[in-house]
């Protein structure tokens, strides 16, 4: 695969990263809300595809990508593709089936996943910085060992999401439907759930710190001992109220 030449990406605008009070001041609140608050992918990673140069074959192991489109309108089947190791800069894969397609080691850039399907996607110990993830479908998601900063990740259907060991920061996941998620022996800082539906939530032995739970509507969790850090709503305390007793130790009635 033959790699394109540069091209300028146009950047996102930004609000300003004061957080202002009625007064002007930066409250207290504000200045919390802020810095629990993951940050967005940079640029906005929602544009249209019209710019990128259609890819000619598909990825390679340990080939450098720069600004080309996989799939498409067209569609396009990447199955049991190798792209281990293989770097994406400004890259987007769109209405692709992926079944087994290799990307273990991957570093991705810039890069917009949309509409990807996938029974299996082992995709384990990479690098995701600016990603955007929009309405895929996967049934087993291995992204042990993974290092995300600045990913968002936007509906679709996640049977399994093995993130063990893995380090987010400002990541968010919102809209989705996510069958278990392993967070066990994982780092999180600035990840946040919104309107999420979880079945089950594994975070044993992970470090929370600013995670936000508060949208992710759980049916049950493992590792409440290791919840310091995060945030939760009222209900969801109330929810964990046994498993809290009996991690403490607490004889109740």
């Amino acid at each position: 695969m033959r790699r394109t030449g540069s091209r300028a990406r146009p950047r996102a605008a930004f609000p300003p990263r004061r957080a202002l009070g009625h007064s002007g001041a930066v409250t207290e609140e504000s200045a919390r809300a802020r810095r629990d608050t993951p940050a967005p992918p940079r640029p906005d990673l929602s544009a249209d595809e019209g710019g990128l140069e259609p890819a000619a074959v598909p990825p390679r192991a340990a080939a450098t990508h720069d600004g080309l489109l996989f799939g498409g309108a067209a569609g396009g089947d990447l199955s049991g593709v190798d792209a281990r190791d293989a770097r994406f800069l400004g890259c987007v894969l769109s209405e692709v089936r992926a079944d087994g397609l290799a990307l273990a080691g991957a570093r991705l850039v810039d890069v917009r996943l949309a509409a990807v399907a996938a029974a299996e996607a082992p995709w384990r110990a990479g690098t995701w910085q600016d990603v955007v993830v929009e309405d895929c479908r996967v049934g087993a998601l291995d992204l042990s060992g993974a290092r995300w900063a600045r990913v968002a990740v936007r509906g679709g259907r996640f049977d399994f999401v093995d993130l063990r060991g893995a380090q987010l920061h400002d990541v968010t996941f919102s809209g989705c439907d996510l069958r278990e998620v392993d967070l066990s022996g994982a780092a999180l800082t600035r990840v946040r759930f919104e309107d999420c539906r979880v079945g089950h939530l594994d975070v044993t032995s992970a470090r929370l710190d600013g995670a936000d739970l508060t949208g992710a509507a759980f049916e049950a969790l493992s590792g409440v001992g290791s919840l310091r850090g995060a945030r939760v709503s009222e209900v969801q305390l109330l929810q964990l109220a046994p498993q809290l007793a009996g991690h403490l130790g607490l004889r109740v009635g």
